[in-house]
């Protein structure tokens, strides 16, 4: 007679009933894909019914899938009736963009992949949708995802905007699109215009572009053309001179809000007390400003992994990646004083160990996942109106602007400055390094 142990005979039926379960689950996928398919064979079905049905009814004679190549018909028009079968002739951009040949999205397919999904899709706009989606994969060590994504949003953008106006894509884009496009997205879009792009969402708000937008539009639009080898009308005299002349009459671009310095930031850590919640914000505010101005993605990925305690207690932080390292060197960063003791007060009160460094915080006091950029900036603006301060005022770029002025104040070496924020340009840096140490000008003595 055969004597089983106990724990090896409970582990098989642990296999054989996850065997089961996955089993189980398979059969469940797969007649789930099998009636998915019937669904989009049923479509489909439907769609080319209306197609021929279209057609026939332009061409007064009947059409089918055997005679349509023998009716004369261009692909632009075929792509003209598809629109209209799939309700799609009020959108701003269309299928029929992608034959066009001067279409932003006829250059450069993928940008597919970033026209903002329509609402109230009927299944048969929908699956068009998924049809025509490409999928869109951009690998770049040079430049960050942020800039990319920005980037091809703008070309978006523009080929959405350029369709609200009328423009027909079967020519270059010129210098009159461009001018047009400066002027009415600094002093307001037509009504109608303006209504269809946020509609459609292409655009949040109604109303104005700051003009830092625009210029960043018309610079993405620029390096797409010379790209594309097609004529560049964005460099033209006339446009610089519209610029200047809006910049002059609005003001320039809008600040990204006020910097905070180091008794703002004091302020805001006074708000702090002594539950896990105030604890990691404290531990947060002080290593987003104390490190050197950290962005808020940097905040968010910054992982215990990658930091090393020193014989002093203090830590050095590794930073893998950032806006410009985006090939991933590595950036080492000092963590001292009560940046440390904030950091390692967090550590030792929410007992993480490995993983995100700063966790969002359940309501019950439990340590869960790491934080979104989105929580850094409620954090920073909840801190800043507890300590009755106007948090409108205060932008995402409040906390690294902040470290560099103060740094200016107090007239540090501004290549140590540099260092830590691992800004590039030194024009960037010193906008706000002149802006903290204007108060340290020898010259503002002279009437003494």
């Amino acid at each position: 007679m055969d004597f089983k142990d106990n724990d090896i005979v409970a582990y098989e039926n642990q296999i054989l009933q996850a065997t089961i379960e996955a089993e189980e689950l398979k059969i469940a996928q797969a007649q789930q894909l099998h009636e998915e398919q019937i669904q989009d064979k049923k479509l489909k079905s439907e769609i080319w019914r209306k197609y021929f049905d279209k057609v026939s009814e332009i061409l007064g004679t009947p059409v089918n899938a055997k005679n349509i190549n023998n009716m004369g018909l261009s692909d632009e028009s075929r792509l003209e009736i598809f629109d209209t079968v799939f309700e799609r002739n009020n959108e701003l951009i269309r299928s029929v963009h992608s034959v066009l040949p001067y279409s932003l999205i006829k250059i450069k397919p993928e940008l597919e992949d970033y026209i903002p999904l329509q609402k109230g899709l009927s299944p048969i706009q929908y699956l068009n949708d998924k049809s025509t989606s490409r999928a869109f994969e951009i690998i770049s060590e040079e430049t960050s995802e942020n800039t990319l994504r920005a980037h091809n949003g703008d070309i978006i953008y523009w080929q959405a905007w350029l369709s609200a106006i009328g423009f027909s894509f079967k020519e270059p884009i010129s210098e009159n699109e461009i001018l047009s496009f400066a002027i009415q997205h600094a002093e307001g879009l037509d009504k109608e215009i303006d209504h269809k792009l946020v509609d459609q969402n292409y655009k949040t708000n109604l109303g104005p572009h700051k003009l830092s937008t625009i210029k960043r539009r018309i610079g993405s639009l620029s390096v797409f053309l010379e790209l594309a080898k097609l004529p560049n009308p964005c460099h033209a005299k006339e446009l610089r001179l519209v610029l200047a002349k809006l910049t002059k009459k609005y003001g320039g671009s809008k600040p990204n809000g006020k910097a905070i310095t180091k008794d703002i930031l004091d302020d805001m850590l006074e708000t702090c007390g002594d539950r896990l919640i105030d604890i990691r914000d404290n531990a947060a505010l002080l290593f987003a400003w104390g490190t050197g101005g950290r962005r808020r993605s940097e905040v968010v990925e910054a992982e215990i992994k990658n930091l090393t305690t020193t014989p002093t207690g203090e830590f050095i932080y590794n930073m893998p990646t950032s806006k410009t390292d985006q090939e991933g060197k590595g950036h080492h960063v000092p963590i001292k004083g009560r940046v440390a003791k904030a950091l390692h007060d967090w550590l030792q009160s929410s007992q993480i160990i490995d993983g995100c460094i700063f966790r969002a915080i359940g309501k019950g006091g439990e340590v869960r996942e790491g934080l979104s950029a989105a929580d850094i900036n409620r954090i920073v603006k909840r801190r800043l109106k507890l300590a009755g301060y106007d948090e409108k005022q205060f932008g995402a770029h409040s906390l690294r602007s902040g470290f560099v002025t103060e740094a200016g104040r107090k007239n540090k070496n501004i290549g140590d400055v540099m260092q830590l924020t691992t800004h590039k340009s030194i024009t960037t840096v010193m906008k706000y390094y002149q802006a903290g140490n204007v108060i340290n000008n020898s010259a503002a003595n002279l009437a003494d």
